[in-house]
């Protein structure tokens, strides 16, 4: 989980950087934005069919950015 961590860790930093120097295109709901990034990074360590994964991820992240 290190690695899945460190890659969450990454991420976050990079949003929270683009939005305090105004560096962002389009409103950004941070906390979803880090729910995707959670699973996102949770994809690239996880076992398994690697498309059903892919399919479920996206799933989830159209869930999760139209709520």
């Amino acid at each position: 989980m290190a690695i899945q961590d460190e890659m969450y860790k990454l991420i976050v930093e990079e949003l929270n950087s683009t939005v305090e120097a105004g560096k962002e295109k389009v409103l950004v709901d941070t906390k979803k934005a880090k729910e995707v990034a959670k699973m996102l990074t949770s994809l690239c360590t996880d076992r398994g069919d690697a498309s059903t994964l892919v399919n479920q991820y996206i799933s989830q992240i159209k869930i999760i950015c139209n709520s």
